[in-house]
């Protein structure tokens, strides 16, 4: 398959998803350093590849919106047919992505077997986790082995304006830990409380705090640093996905909730304390580096679903709750030693 000259890539999910799928555009330069790679994705998480320097062409696909879904659909094959791609690929195995593989008249197209209208398909074994299972889809094209490391472009300007908010608020890199308290699904979050103790200890060790997150979770982060009485900093909505990635950078442990900043973490290499409660790691989004540590209580009800839910089906909460601020700060202790 030397002949392939033009490459789209379909990733339309969750920024955690997208930062996860990062391993397969490097190792498709690698394969064909020649070709053009494109990749489609959804508007809220452009910024995550916008400086990725194996990409070539971004694709937009506002799938989320009813009203813009259809008509953003029709102008994505369109934009797709004119290319005359030599190799079409998704990590979905959704009908709205096989058809666009199909519609977009790409000659080669490669998915799991799940999938509809494909020409190639690799079968993906249990237990994989998700920053290995786009790497299996080149296994239909070579026999070559990729790195699963993620990866995320800062643009220098970016950089800046963290390292200027560090100033400012005198936060030292030596002794910052960042929190993730937020995710879109309520049950995924370990108690405000919780972290509020977090924070408190922490600081009584010379740790100092700072709240990541978008402008969702101002509120909750504020109401956590002022009932942990300390001199917490809340980023929250204060910088980009990208900003926040590298403020994460610039700390020495994240402690999250299974959600996106766990990956930004892995991305930037940062060590990651996770705190899961209703999702279990076996359904492959955990954080992967070595010293990666993941808190979680055995039960019979875990997990309750692949997200989680608003709250607890059984209305007790035990994964979340009993899972105690004194076990995570023995955990951060031990990992920032």
């Amino acid at each position: 398959m030397k002949d392939i000259k033009r490459i789209f890539l379909i990733q339309t999910a969750f920024p955690g998803d997208v930062v996860m799928s990062t391993p397969l555009p490097r190792a498709l330069k690698l394969l064909y350093p020649e070709a053009e790679l494109d990749i489609v994705l959804i508007p809220q998480t452009r910024i995550l590849y916008e400086h990725n320097p194996h990409i070539s062409h971004i694709y937009l696909f506002d799938k989320r919106d009813p009203l813009r879904r259809w008509p953003a659909l029709i102008r994505l094959i369109r934009q797709l047919r004119q290319r005359r791609y030599d190799l079409a690929l998704s990590v979905h195995v959704s009908f709205t992505s096989s058809l666009i593989m199909l519609l977009s008249g790409a000659k080669i197209r490669l998915g799991y077997p799940r999938q509809k209208f494909t020409t190639l398909s690799v079968k993906l074994p249990k237990g994989v986790p998700v920053v290995k299972r786009g790497l299996l889809l080149l296994k239909a094209l070579s026999d070559r082995d990729f790195g699963h490391q993620t990866e995320i472009f800062v643009p220098v300007d970016t950089q800046t304006k963290v390292e200027a908010f560090l100033q400012a608020r005198h936060l030292d890199p030596g002794k910052l830990v960042a929190i993730a308290p937020g995710s879109v699904w309520a049950t995924k979050r370990w108690l405000p409380g919780h972290y509020s103790s977090l924070v408190a200890k922490l600081y009584e060790y010379g740790y100092q705090a700072v709240a990541i997150g978008g402008k969702e979770d101002a509120v909750l982060c504020g109401r956590i640093i002022e009932d942990s009485r300390t001199p917490a900093v809340n980023a929250a909505g204060e910088l980009s996905l990208l900003g926040s990635a590298w403020l994460i950078r610039n700390c020495r442990l994240l402690v999250s909730n299974d959600s996106a900043p766990l990956h930004l973490a892995n991305a930037v290499q940062t060590p990651v304390l996770g705190i899961f409660g209703p999702t279990v790691k076996s359904f492959g989004c955990y954080p992967f580096r070595e010293g990666d540590r993941v808190l979680e209580i055995n039960l019979d009800c875990r997990p309750c679903g692949k997200h989680g839910h608003q709250s607890c089906p059984r209305r007790h909460f035990r994964c979340m709750r009993e899972i105690s601020p004194q076990t995570a700060l023995a955990a951060a202790l031990e990992m920032l030693r």
